[in-house]
């Protein structure tokens, strides 16, 4: 095989190695007591198989994320503003800011109830929360 040959042969070997596994698309809406998340994440961790965390933005309540098959458990987040207060800027001039917390239970995100099968190709997920039980 000449050296042209073997480069060639190379290169071609290694495009076909990360043709090994499709993933799939996982696309949706997220609502919180039937309103619209405007803005937050969604995080999808594998639950057996490897370790992988793949995350995605929440954006006029839906997002869209590639990952590799498999069971994920989902975790959402995002902030509300629950207040404003004064407090004294960098330059020591006063500046309003914005009180926050956790938008969702700890059941959709640190303790998170929520799990999704992911298969190669598209996946719709619809996560119609409630804030109370």
């Amino acid at each position: 095989m000449k050296p042209w040959e073997m480069g060639l042969f190379l290169i071609l070997a290694t495009a076909l190695v990360g043709c090994g596994e499709e993933k799939g698309t996982v696309f949706g809406k997220i609502t919180l007591d039937g309103k619209q998340v405007d803005h937050g994440s969604v995080t999808f961790v594998k639950t057996e198989g490897g370790t992988v965390r793949e995350g995605a933005i929440i954006k006029d309540g839906t997002f869209q994320v590639r990952m590799p098959p498999g069971k994920y458990k989902i975790e959402v987040n995002a902030r509300k503003v629950v207040g404003k207060e004064t407090r004294p800027g960098f330059d020591g001039k006063p500046e309003e800011v914005e009180l926050t917390e956790e938008l969702f239970p700890e059941r959709y995100n640190a303790e998170t109830e929520l799990t999704a099968e992911v298969v190669p190709g598209k996946n719709e997920i619809k996560l119609e929360l409630q804030s109370t039980r």
